[in-house]
């Protein structure tokens, strides 16, 4: 099973949390890293600490914004960490199909179909 973080701005990454538990239930393997109070030094060792806490499950790290503290703080990591993923602009459609497919593929085989998720969930809507 693939493990996930959420990082974002103020409770972002808690709320998006709970609503996916709200839509399918209590998830394991999840942790939120929130960049309140924090300088960009600190939401770094934050991350590289959620990153770090299990060594036996591949980590995909969803960032809410494409740019920011919280994005500029994975920059050094995936330098670091072999074969960490990074997706940025993280949405609700994104998580659920993770959730509902991180037993059935390995990290490197579900960021593109999360990417693509993510995608194609934004759209404007229009008349019948």
């Amino acid at each position: 099973m693939v493990r996930g973080i959420i990082v974002g701005h103020g409770t972002f990454a808690q709320s998006m949390l709970k609503t996916v538990e709200e839509i399918i239930g209590k998830q394991p393997l999840i942790e939120v890293v929130s960049n309140a109070g924090l300088s960009g030094e600190r939401i770094r060792e934050q991350i590289e600490k959620a990153v770090s806490a299990d060594n036996t499950h591949e980590t995909i790290v969803f960032v809410d914004l494409p740019g920011g503290s919280c994005t500029i703080s994975c920059y050094g990591l995936i330098e670091n960490v072999r074969d960490l993923n990074v997706i940025c602009g993280v949405n609700l459609p994104i998580l659920l199909e993770f959730f509902m497919l991180r037993e059935k593929y390995a990290a490197h085989e579900l960021v593109p179909i999360l990417v693509k998720k993510g995608k194609e969930s934004i759209f404007k809507l229009e008349k019948k």
